[in-house]
């Protein structure tokens, strides 16, 4: 007995059934959601479920889903994009078809179990080309497009360069009580994912332009100042040509702050919860290593200074250059006067964007995988927290800045 599965997301499962009694030869209406075979040689059932039929049939359906799911999210050296989108066109199915054959005692004598195999493969591809599908064959460890060519198997080889099963929808319903600028925002950069085979699902809005108040430049010149001072800090101890004990780093940080910046108290620039680092005579190593990222922080906030142009993040920020730009300036107030905000309608596009983004790369991280489409989730996830404290995220300061995706 050999077995064939497919999944797909059409719907109509009645002229999915007749497109398959056409393949097989039989000319009648739809009768019914099975169909039996039988000749001296071969036995076939196809048995074909949607969502539609009812909860015990969506039960079933989820329970195939979550084993083919499962089968491929564990294959390894594969490329993880196909595999992601892969197992999101699989998890968004509503039809499963399931098709045995088996050989009668005539057939093993006369045919081949492969070719015939084979054979009914092929009618059953035909049948259902024209819709939307992957069918999962060689004993479930094979996923073929339409077309027969391999999407997946599992020693991680694929005919593919790339595995795109979705289609960017210009204007959904549920935008339909949102501005304009809201609606603006969410399609540029829903096509700007989907061009770079970034898929993401349907995620809220920020609201409207006039509802959100950015931080003032003030605030942000002094979160530059207090990023640079803890990232510097925790490189000094982080790095081991330095070696510098506490004491040393933070009499180092005080010093580049006072004498380059005119900030004599950190605590004017530095958070509660960074100040109780930069205090901690006996902070770990991991602490260490989480504060190092807020170079990120700082490269996104120059950004929105118009000091750093936006580079797509799959890599760390140019850290270097962050600390050199800030050269040019010797106060808060220079660094206010001397540099001009970037637009507001640009800021919330950003922040819409790396919201999108980080959903992606999250959603990646739960299922064990990289990407997709080179993204850095520790990047993404910093300039998610910088933007969403740039636009007043539910009124959240630096330490409590949330960011769900």
């Amino acid at each position: 007995m050999k077995y064939l599965a497919l999944f797909g997301r059409e719907k109509n499962y009645k002229e999915i059934m007749l497109s398959i009694y056409r393949a097989f030869g039989i000319d009648q209406p739809y009768q019914q959601n099975v169909l039996s075979l039988e000749n001296p040689y071969q036995i076939i059932k196809i048995s074909m479920l949607t969502t539609e039929m009812g909860e015990k049939e969506e039960k079933i359906i989820r329970e195939q889903k979550n084993a083919v799911f499962g089968f491929f999210s564990q294959i390894q050296n594969c490329n993880e994009d196909i595999k992601i989108n892969l197992i999101h066109h699989i998890l968004q199915s509503c039809l499963f078809v399931f098709v045995e054959i088996a050989l009668t005692e005539e057939g093993e004598k006369n045919l081949s179990e492969e070719d015939n195999f084979n054979s009914i493969q092929q009618m059953i591809q035909q049948a259902m080309y024209s819709y939307d599908n992957i069918l999962i064959t060689n004993d479930g460890c094979t996923a073929l497009n339409p077309d027969g060519q391999v999407i997946l198997s599992e020693d991680g080889y694929s005919d593919l360069e790339f595995y795109f099963p979705f289609l960017y929808e210009d204007n959904p319903k549920f935008l339909k009580k949102c501005t304009s600028r809201q609606i603006t925002r969410r399609n540029e950069n829903m096509k700007f994912l989907f061009e770079r085979k970034i898929y993401v699902c349907e995620l809220p809005v920020n609201d409207d332009d006039k509802k959100i108040k950015l931080r003032t430049k003030t605030e942000i010149a002094e979160r530059i100042f207090g990023l640079l001072a803890i990232s510097l800090y925790s490189e000094s101890l982080l790095n081991p040509a330095e070696q510098m004990e506490v004491t040393e780093a933070r009499n180092f940080v005080s010093n580049v702050l006072a004498d380059n910046y005119g900030i004599k108290d950190l605590k004017q620039v530095l958070t509660p919860e960074e100040i109780e680092y930069f205090q901690n005579d006996a902070s770990e190593e991991s602490e260490r290593i989480n504060y190092s990222w807020c170079y990120e922080h700082l490269y996104l906030l120059e950004w929105a200074f118009g000091l750093a142009e936006w580079n797509y993040p799959d890599n760390i920020c140019d850290v270097p250059f962050t600390v050199r730009v800030l050269k040019s300036f010797h106060s808060v107030e220079e660094l206010c006067e001397k540099t001009v905000l970037r637009s507001k309608k640009e800021i919330l596009d950003m922040a819409d964007l790396v919201y999108r983004m980080d959903w992606a790369a999250v959603d990646a991280r739960i299922h064990r995988m990289t990407g997709p489409a080179g993204l850095n989730h520790g990047v993404v996830q910093a300039r998610h927290k910088t933007l969403n404290w740039l636009i007043g995220f539910d009124n959240e300061e630096w330490d409590e800045v949330s960011t769900p995706t």
